[in-house]
């Protein structure tokens, strides 16, 4: 009985405080998390931009929170590689884009992949995103970052036009791919043979 009510109350605690980071979030803003919840090549960083723009640079796992304007961008990511992923957001809504590191022998890729809450596994990502604070970056950080990242910013765009002026196409983050609170919040499912345990007394 203890027991159960210790984890009530984590639980608790846990939600309060996720609901108040969403609370946070702007009605006239799009907030959009990139969530790196996979342990694979964790301690190469990855460079996160919108468009021709910086937003942050962390290794794994770890998550970004990160809030812009409503409508269309073009939100990528660099390793060995680089991944693009075409978005519509709508004002207010929350988003998920599922940061997913490759190997492949010495070199270290990723994959950016929009998620749809409807036919996605959440688990992995809603207990990194429950238990650990997003990633922060103030605007001296960012624009170290982006003066760093300069030409590398040129070479991602120059390769993103090519693929798109070939007809190639990319992951794309529509308006409807909205989560809610609840959807990135880890509850821990009861055990079988305590729910026969209550059953039997």
């Amino acid at each position: 009985m203890k027991r159960a009510l210790i984890l009530l109350v984590i639980l608790l605690q846990s939600l309060f405080l996720f609901s108040q980071d969403f609370d946070s979030n702007s009605k006239d803003k799009s907030t959009v998390y990139f969530v790196r919840a996979s342990g694979l090549g964790a301690l190469i960083n990855f460079t996160y931009f919108d468009g021709e723009k910086s937003i942050g640079r962390f290794n794994g796992p770890k998550y970004m929170k990160y809030e812009c304007e409503p409508g269309e961008h073009l939100f990528w990511v660099r390793s060995e590689n680089k991944s693009f992923v075409e978005a519509d957001l709508k004002a207010g809504g929350i988003y998920l884009i599922d940061v997913l590191p490759t190997m492949g022998g010495i070199k270290a890729g990723v994959i950016l992949i929009p998620v749809d809450k409807n036919n996605y596994r959440m688990k992995a990502i809603q207990k990194l995103v429950t238990k650990r604070e997003s990633e922060s970056f103030d605007e001296s950080k960012l624009n170290r970052l982006q003066n760093k990242m300069s030409k590398v910013i040129l070479r991602g765009m120059k390769k993103y036009n090519r693929i798109k002026d070939q007809g190639g196409k990319f992951a794309q983050l529509t308006s409807e791919m909205t989560l809610n609170e609840k959807d990135l919040v880890f509850v821990k499912k009861k055990r079988k043979k305590e729910s026969k345990k209550r059953k039997n007394s």
